[in-house]
């Protein structure tokens, strides 16, 4: 993956199109991340995004983060309950996988972290 980051997180631009806070926003996300047993979480250039993340209609930006697999869990957990609170939807890829938080009722959404969870290994 790009410059050896374990996981790619996307965040969209919010849903009233004042892109002025995207670098707060990513900024705020990533003190969050760093918070949890994490090696590291940097901010990643667009154009350095793995084909294999789906796309979002209007990007607000991306971080890459290193991590082991037994922090993956609290990681995703993290960023679901960040697009929550700021109103964004985050998209997680691993090797191609995305996963993308948002937009479903708090039960369908831990049914899909869960399987994807799962599918990396770390499940509950």
């Amino acid at each position: 993956m790009t410059d050896g980051w374990d996981l790619i997180v996307r965040v969209d631009a919010p849903v009233d199109g004042d892109r002025e806070g995207d670098d707060e926003a990513l900024r705020r996300l990533r003190v969050e991340l760093l918070e949890l047993d994490i090696a590291d979480a940097g901010l990643v250039p667009e154009d350095e995004i793995p084909p294999g993340a789906k796309s979002l209609s209007a990007i607000a930006g991306g971080l890459g983060v290193k991590l082991a697999v037994d922090a993956l869990a609290a990681v995703v957990r993290r960023m679901w309950d960040w697009a929550t609170r700021n109103g964004r939807t985050v998209e997680v890829t691993i090797d191609g996988d995305t996963l993308k938080l948002t937009g479903a009722t708090a039960e369908q959404q831990e049914r899909l972290v869960a399987a994807w969870l799962a599918r990396h290994g770390a499940g509950r």
